[in-house]
C-alpha cells in the first residue's frame, strides 16, 4: 500500500506545478497596408468667351477690346506646368496685321493679347499665358486675355483672320 500512496502523492505534486513553455509571448501584430493612387489632373479650359471674335474696323483705327477669354488651368503635377501662347498674323486681302507684344496704337497695323492677372502683353515669341511650379488648388489658376487690334493707315478692305494657340505642358 505504500507504493500506491507515494504514486498518488507524486501525481498531486505534478498537477500543482505550472507547465513551463506552454504560454507564448504576445502574438505578432496584424498589419493593414494602404496604397493610394492619386489620378492625374491637368486641364486647360475656357470659362468665359467663345474663342471666336469679330469686329468691323476702318483703316487707321484701334479696337482695344475685340474680345476676351478667361482660362483656368488645374494641374496636380508636382513639377507644375507652363501654358505657352503662340500667335499668328491676321492675314487677308492686304498687308498682314502682325502680332506684337507692344500695345497697338491707331495706324500701327498690329494686334496683341493683354493678360489681366499678370499684367502685361503676351510676348511675341515664347510667350507664356500662365506658369506654376507645383500643383494648383482644386479651383486652379485663372487668367483673362483681352485682344486689341489696330489697322494701318493703308489697310486694304477685306476679312483678316489669325489665331492665338494656348498649349499646356507639364513640367
Amino acid at each position: 500500500m505504500k507504493k500506491t500512496i507515494i504514486a498518488g502523492a507524486a501525481s498531486a505534486v505534478l498537477a500543482a506545478m505550472p507547465i513551463v513553455g506552454v504560454f507564448a509571448d504576445n502574438p505578432a501584430p496584424v498589419v493593414d497596408n494602404l496604397t493610394i493612387t492619386v489620378s492625374e489632373t491637368c486641364t486647360l479650359t475656357r470659362s468665359t468667351g467663345n474663342g471666336n471674335y469679330t469686329a468691323t474696323m476702318s483703316t487707321n483705327a484701334l479696337n482695344p477690346s475685340v474680345g476676351s477669354s478667361t482660362f483656368t488651368a488645374v494641374c496636380n503635377n508636382a513639377g507644375g506646368f507652363n501654358i505657352s501662347a503662340t500667335p499668328t498674323a491676321l492675314t487677308g486681302a492686304g498687308e498682314a496685321i502682325n502680332y506684337s507684344a507692344t500695345t497697338p496704337t491707331a495706324g500701327s497695323g498690329t494686334w496683341t493679347a493683354t493678360k489681366s492677372v499678370v499684367a502685361g502683353n503676351i510676348a511675341a515669341t515664347g510667350g507664356l499665358l500662365m506658369t506654376a511650379n507645383g500643383p494648383t488648388s482644386a479651383e486652379g489658376q485663372t487668367e483673362t486675355v483681352t485682344y486689341a487690334v489696330s489697322t494701318s493707315a493703308t489697310q486694304a478692305k477685306g476679312d483678316y483672320s489669325g489665331t492665338m494657340t494656348y498649349q499646356l505642358t507639364q513640367n
